[in-house]
């Protein structure tokens, strides 16, 4: 991390997380967001040879571990009726 860049203020921000967003409205959209990032990942990924493919097939498991996690947490916190 360089902390030589100046820090953001809450202002200019492009995108903010809504006040209020419960938990399982969050957790849900980072895991949306998350399997959108491995489905474009493996499709970018296999146009690449050699370390270069290793290094995206690498990034790429641990986006779907942190999916896991993610999904997990849902289905324990907030259990599908």
């Amino acid at each position: 991390m360089n902390n030589d860049l100046p820090m953001k203020s809450a202002s200019s921000n492009i995108f903010n997380v809504r006040p209020g967003l419960s938990p399982e409205d969050a957790l849900t959209n980072a895991s949306e967001l998350l399997a959108s990032a491995v489905s474009m990942g493996y499709h970018g990924a296999f146009e690449l040879v050699g370390a270069q493919r290793d290094k995206a097939l690498g990034i790429l498991q641990l986006v779907e571990m942190a999916k896991m996690l993610v999904d997990q947490t849902l289905e324990q916190q907030f259990p599908a009726a």
